[in-house]
């Protein structure tokens, strides 16, 4: 039987972005980290190393650069968007309010890698340094986005430090054997937690073989709804949700639009079947 309580915490650990500069119980980071390396790896190599920010110089060093390529990347976009309310519009405001008040997150947490070329890579081809291996280091920095969310610190994923990497690994004092693969700013939130908002499972899922659907969606449609705050005893998804669905689904494999010209009423469902 799944923890419905580990199913609560994925559906609501968005990026927070606007943190409190109080400092974070050193205690409390030491557990997100110990949740990171629970996660799983290539042929068990746990390649991953932490490198925690807290010097307040340090963080200004690092804020003003993230600061000036970020501005670089969303500034324009920002600025044209500056009376828009649009999802895309908020979530650029957040991206440029974390720029500007990096100096003043509590902790910097860099998940770091060792290089390793990829089996695929044959040895003549490996010129130049290795990659970190990103597939290893990735499932490590979710552990602790979600390990955040579940001791009540807020968090978020970014790669702008790439940008300057080089000129950060030399700050710092990282070996060149060891990518800075992900920054996560760490702090108490500001604001609330809240649901992510995610494509649907059934419209990125095939089977057997690209462009094949599910053939029975009805199962998904009610969890994507009550995942969404739909209240499934009162609306309960029937055949025009699934209709909608498998159409949209072979709009996307034919790369084109589609207009449902009809729809039948919802019947009931039951989730348990």
């Amino acid at each position: 039987m799944s923890d419905p309580g580990f199913f609560e915490i994925l559906e609501n650990t968005r990026a927070i972005k606007r943190l409190r500069p109080d400092p974070v119980p050193l205690q409390l980071i030491r557990r997100v980290l110990d949740a990171g390396t629970k996660a799983p790896s290539g042929v068990d190599t746990q390649p991953w190393e932490f490198l925690v920010v807290r010097d307040r110089e340090t963080k200004r060093w690092i804020q003003q650069r993230y600061l000036h390529f970020t501005t670089q990347r969303f500034g324009n976009e920002v600025d044209s968007l500056a009376e828009a309310d649009s999802p895309h519009a908020r979530m650029l405001r957040t991206v440029m309010h974390l720029a500007k008040h990096l100096h003043e997150v509590p902790v910097l947490l860099f998940v770091c890698g060792h290089r390793d070329w990829p089996a695929a890579v044959p040895p003549i081809e490996r010129v130049g340094p290795a990659p970190p291996p990103y597939g290893s280091i990735y499932p490590c920095a979710q552990n602790i986005l979600l390990a955040c969310r579940a001791v009540g610190l807020g968090a978020s994923l970014t790669t702008v430090h790439h940008m300057f990497e080089h000129e950060l690994a030399a700050r710092l004092g990282v070996p060149d054997a060891v990518s800075l693969v992900a920054l996560l700013p760490i702090g108490f939130p500001r604001g609330r937690f809240g649901p992510v908002t995610r494509k649907p499972a059934p419209e990125v899922t095939h089977f057997d073989g690209w462009g094949n659907p599910d053939t029975n969606p009805e199962r998904f449609v009610y969890l994507e709804s009550k995942s969404r705050g739909v209240d499934v005893e009162r609306h309960r998804p029937g055949k025009a949700d699934v209709a909608g669905f498998l159409a949209n689904r072979a709009a996307q494999a034919l790369r084109r639009p589609v207009q449902l010209t009809e729809s039948t009423p919802s019947r009931s469902y039951d989730p348990q079947t």
